[in-house]
């Protein structure tokens, strides 16, 4: 059973977020799921919107997403940075998470799989390419079960 979901996409360059939203946008019109996609730009946004804080706050406008899409390197706060933090709240790491990143490097895959990524995809080098990519993205986790996860509010700096 198909199933939409809402998805947290960390992405610090506007031009990689504009594409990735033109080719979820087609994959939505082509398969008729409901994605709901909110664009952070940098890891520290990413986990201010994950615990509700700031201009984050108001769950009906900023649901809590069933999936995190995000790159590995942005500034203020890395994926990596982002996949850390995760890792260290048990709720908040059950949420799957895919890292899309122009680094193909091994130290970097290593690094995001022991962290608990659940997939790493190097960002392909062409738009029709990424289209692919982001339909199986959505044809693969519109199947699938996910936790229900009912995140407790606590602040980026504290261990909850």
């Amino acid at each position: 059973m198909k199933r939409g979901f809402t998805i947290l996409f960390a992405e610090d360059d506007e031009n990689d977020a504009v594409l990735f939203s033109r080719a979820l946008r087609e994959s939505v019109n082509e398969t008729g799921i409901k994605i709901d996609v909110h664009w952070v730009k940098d890891g520290t946004e990413a986990l201010e919107y994950l615990i509700g804080g700031g201009k984050f706050g108001n769950r009906d406008s900023h649901p809590f997403p069933n999936l995190i899409v995000m790159d590995l390197k942005m500034p203020r706060q890395t994926g990596i940075d982002v996949l850390r933090w995760l890792s260290r709240r048990e709720d908040y790491g059950r949420i799957p998470k895919i890292l899309l990143s122009g680094s193909g490097e091994e130290k970097d895959v290593e690094q995001a799989y022991r962290l608990g990524v659940n997939t790493y995809f190097q960002k392909p080098s062409g738009f029709e390419e990424l289209k692919v990519l982001v339909h199986h993205i959505v044809c693969y986790w519109s199947h699938t079960q996910r936790p229900k996860i009912a995140p407790r509010h606590v602040a980026m700096g504290v261990e909850p």
